[in-house]
This record gives C-alpha cells, sequence and structure tokens, in this order.
C-alpha cells in the first residue's frame, strides 16, 4: 500500500500489532523455539569454539616458540622474531572482506571447514622448517588459510541467531581465544592435526543456513527462519538475505563502519600483544621463574578473560545494551597496564595481568556483535564484518613490535601506547553510544518520517538500517 505522507496512526497500530504478536507468541511457542535454539547451539557452538582454538594456537604458537628456544634453533637476529610474527597478518587480513561478501556462495559449513583442514595441514609443516626464510613461508600461507575463519564465524552466526543472542554467542568464540591461551603450551607439539580432524567433522556436522540445518525437522527449520526476522522486517526479504553491489558500497560509505573498524584495531592492538608477549611479561616479573611455571601462570588469565567476557556478554544480552560495557572494558584494561608499569614485587604486577584480563576480550568482542545486529541487510552485513575485522586484525602486524626485548622488564612503551588506545576506544564506544541514541529519538519523533513519504511497506523495508522505522541497539 502506497502513502502520500507518513502515518503515524498507522505505525502505532503496527507497533500495538507488534506487541499483541509478541504477547500471543511468548504464550504459546517460547518453548518450542527455546527448543530449536538449543539444538542448533548444540551443532554449531562445540565445533565453533575448538576450530578458533586451534586456530589462534596456531597463529600464536610462535610465542611459546620462543620460549623453548626457536629464535636460537633457526639462527634469527634483530627484529626477526617480531617480522615472523607480524607478517602472518598480511595474508590474513587480504582475505576477510572478500571472504565475508562472498561466503553465501562459498557453501558457508563446507568453507569453514576446508580452511580448517587447509591451515591444519600447514602449521604441520610449521615444525619441519629449517631457516628464516621457511618460517615466513609458512606463516603467510596460514595466514592466507586462518584469515577467513573470524569474520566468517560472526556472519555465519547471525544466520542462526537473532541480534538479542548474539554476545553470549559470540561468546563461545572468545572462549576458544581464552582456551587457546589456557592450553596452548600443552598442544604445542600436538598442533596441526587436531585442527584437520576438526575439520572434517565440521564437513558433515555444520549446516550452511537455518533453510539446511539437516539436523532440524522442516517445522523447526521454519520456526529458526521466521524468529530471525520477527523484530526486523527489514531482514524478511529475499532482496535483504542475498548479496547486491547497492549493499556493499553502503558499508563503505557508512561513518559508523569505520568508526567500529578503528574501535576494533585499538582493541585489537591489546589481544595481539597480550597473546604473544603474556608469557614474556609473566617471565619479566620474576626472571628467576621456570618456562613451564611461566607457562603455567598464563592459564589462570585466559580463564579469567573468558568468565569476564560471558559476565558482559550476558549482561548485554539481557540488557540489550552495548557501549558501556565497551567502555568499562577498556577502562579496566587501562589499570592493568598502569600496574604492570608501577607495581612493585610480584603481587601488584600479577594482578595487573588479569586486570588486562577483564577487559581484553569485551573491548573488541561488544563491538564485534553490536555493529552486525545494526545491519539487517546480509551484503551490508558481510561487507561490514570484514572491514571492521581486516582493519581489526591489521593490529596484529603493529602488535609485535610494542614489546622489543630492549625494554624488559617494564615494557614503557609497550604497555604505555596500549593504555592510551583503550583511552580512545572508550572514547569511539561514547561517540558511537550518543550517534545511535540521537538517531533513535530522531526517528521516535517522526523527524526522519520524510524519508518514507511515497513508499510502500515493501520499499520501507528495503531500506534496511537507514528505514526511519528501524531502532539501532545501542
Amino acid at each position: 500500500m502506497s502513502c502520500n505522507s507518513p502515518d503515524k496512526s498507522r505505525l502505532s497500530e503496527q507497533a500495538t500489532n507488534l506487541e499483541s504478536s509478541e504477547e500471543a507468541f511468548t504464550n504459546s511457542d517460547r518453548a518450542a523455539e527455546n527448543a530449536v535454539v538449543r539444538k542448533v547451539d548444540w551443532h554449531i557452538l562445540p565445533i565453533i569454539t575448538f576450530i578458533y582454538m586451534l586456530s589462534v594456537i596456531d597463529r600464536t604458537n610462535i610465542g611459546n616458540g620462543r620460549l623453548y628456544g626457536l629464535e636460537k634453533d633457526l639462527d634469527l637476529k634483530g627484529n626477526q622474531f617480531q617480522t615472523a610474527a607480524a607478517v602472518f597478518y598480511a595474508t590474513y587480513i587480504a582475505c576477510e572482506v572478500p571472504a565475508t561478501i562472498f561466503l553465501k556462495k562459498l557453501r558457508p559449513a563446507r568453507f569453514i571447514s576446508s580452511i580448517a583442514i587447509l591451515w591444519g595441514i600447514i602449521a604441520t609443516f610449521t615444525g619441519l622448517v629449517q631457516n628464516y626464510r621457511g618460517l615466513l613461508a609458512c606463516r603467510l600461507l596460514l595466514g592466507l588459510t586462518e584469515g577467513p575463519l573470524f569474520p566468517c564465524l560472526i556472519v555465519y552466526l547471525t544466520f542462526f541467531y537473532t541480534r538479542k543472542e548474539l554476545a553470549v554467542r559470540f561468546g563461545y568464540i572468545v572462549l576458544g581465544g581464552a582456551l587457546s591461551g589456557a592450553v596452548g603450551g600443552l598442544l604445542a607439539y600436538a598442533i596441526g592435526p587436531p585442527s584437520i580432524g576438526l575439520g572434517i567433522l565440521g564437513w558433515f556436522f555444520l549446516a550452511d543456513s537455518p533453510d539446511s540445518a539437516w539436523y532440524l525437522p522442516p517445522s523447526q527449520r521454519n520456526t529458526l527462519i521466521i524468529r530471525g526476522t520477527r523484530h526486523q522486517p527489514e531482514a524478511s526479504s529475499l532482496s535483504a538475505r542475498t548479496l547486491h553491489h547497492n549493499d556493499v558500497l553502503a558499508a563503505v560509505k557508512d561513518w559508523k563502519i569505520w568508526a567500529f573498524s578503528i574501535l576494533n584495531f585499538l582493541a585489537d592492538i591489546q589481544i595481539f600483544s597480550y597473546a604473544i608477549f603474556l608469557p614474556t611479561i609473566i617471565r619479566a616479573i620474576n626472571p628467576a621463574w621456570s618456562t613451564v611455571y611461566v607457562q603455567a601462570l598464563t592459564v589462570p588469565c585466559y580463564i579469567w578473560s573468558a568468565f569476564a567476557y560471558f559476565a558482559a556478554a550476558y549482561a548485554s544480552d539481557k540488557l540489550q545494551h552495548r557501549a558501556s560495557f565497551g567502555i568499562l572494558a577498556s577502562l579496566v584494561s587501562i589499570v592493568g597496564h598502569v600496574m604492570l608499569v608501577a607495581g612493585n614485587g610480584v603481587a601488584v604486577p600479577y594482578v595487573g595481568c588479569f586486570a588486562i584480563a577483564s577487559g581484553i576480550f569485551a573491548a573488541s568482542g561488544i563491538a564485534v556483535v553490536w555493529m552486525p545486529s545494526n545491519l539487517p541487510r546480509y551484503g551490508k552485513r558481510s561487507t561490514a564484518v570484514g572491514m571492521q575485522l581486516m582493519i581489526g586484525t591489521s593490529a596484529g602486524i603493529a602488535a609485535p613490535y610494542l614489546y622489543p626485548t630492549g625494554d624488559t622488564p617494564r615494557y614503557v612503551m609497550g604497555h604505555a601506547v596500549t593504555a592510551a588506545l583503550m583511552g580512545l576506544c572508550a572514547v569511539i564506544n561514547g561517540v558511537l553510544w550518543w550517534s545511535l541514541v540521537d538517531t533513535n529519538k530522531k526517528r521516535a519523533a517522526g523527524k526522519e518520517d520524510w524519508k518514507i513519504e511515497g513508499l510502500t511497506d515493501e520499499q520501507i523495508d528495503e531500506m534496511g538500517d537507514k528505514s526511519p522505522k528501524f531502532v539501532y541497539s545501542t
């Protein structure tokens, strides 16, 4: 139906109908839907948790190699270790945007499983390198195969879960990252074959999308499809679920996506430097500690980081609010860096490692689920996720140089720079929060209704997040 001017009474009636529909749904179908979601959880979350865990172990295992004499064995000199750690991200970041844009065409489940098999093979052969050039070659190939994984997992989760559930589900990827830190040293000699085995399992176990979820009967597949667009009609049409050139361009032109991308870059500097240098930082607290003891002391930090993220994610999903959790995580991390620089003895610096761990995943992770939850159209969402993570992951190129060997034991430069970047994270979170709240207020007051004059309901939905009827998650 067309309209010559925005009809506020019609919009009010639609809102009332939506509330009534939700009430009716709650009374009759909530338990059945929860059963479907639990079944999806069991078929997706364990596999993506362990696939991501193994990818991070493969990626950062070079840090454990340093503790066990990698530099001496390969006769590395100067900054060659840092270069070998950083060059991985050259190919890694180059794959992220193309992989997310074309994910649906690549068959998501098969693609994710295939790259796990490939990097498992490469990781296996990395253990056989004899010199610096061989190490560089393996790191570049590892980046090429691992690069698509993280952004594709984010987009993959948006196929199956609503924006009210994303933070907690993303937490399982975070858990994989935390487990990689906790058990990476123990699995250092076994990396490669487990990735290959898990990739083969994923090939047969994962589904590409809700409508091809083999583990659900047709009625439950339909439930899964419907629930994904119940509160986002902008995502319900075939057009919204299809890749369009205009949606790709819309992502590139949206300043908010660039702000989220910069936010992730700043937060990822901390993640990557922490993952690579935590053993080195802990050893600097007491150089007399053995390598095994240092590795053991990293484990509680990673366990705590996962717990802290899940607490923030649960509260964020429950309250349907994102920004303040990102701000708090950034500020807590800053306290940790200050403790490591200024603290004396053992207790204060080690507690500082826990303070950083408290915010390390939430500062980045909340932003990773916040942005795509505000992009109902697949083309714009997939492009935006690729952009956000490509720019964020490029932090891995800079991070290895923040903690040079000559700065031991305080590593003042590394901690000072990272603390300053986390302060900028807090500021960007605040700016995005203010902007989205302001836009929601304008839309609620009808100040953007002129945009939908003369448009049908279907045309309004096609506007995606630019529709005056769309409410941003803040």
